[in-house]
């Protein structure tokens, strides 16, 4: 596991509630998304035409949509609402007191 911020404080302050934002690890662009406490992360680039998601917004259905054509996926499955295109690959996050840590 990777950390990416170093207290649960500073991970709820760094990323706010339904503002996806972009992060690399190790080269690889992943977005970082935040739904009341609860986070998200998942390949930054949509599975349809590859637009960064980190220019998308939250709904309150816990969905990440697709800024260029709306596409909506859930955050937690990672499925596109209407199967019009492949699932986002999703990373597994762990929050606790010493952080917000990402399995790559």
């Amino acid at each position: 596991m990777v950390k990416i911020f170093p207290s649960k404080e500073e991970a709820l302050t760094k990323i706010k509630h339904g503002k996806p934002q972009l992060i690399i690890i190790d080269g690889k662009k992943i977005c970082l998304a935040r739904f009341d406490e609860k986070f998200y992360a998942f390949d930054n680039a949509c599975p349809h035409q590859h637009e960064p998601l980190n220019k998308g917004a939250v709904t309150k259905f816990e969905e990440i949509v697709c800024p260029l054509h709306y596409y909506r996926f859930n955050m937690t499955s990672g499925q596109e609402t209407n199967n019009r295109c492949k699932s986002l690959e999703l990373y597994q996050l762990e929050l606790n007191d010493d952080g917000l840590f990402i399995k790559i």
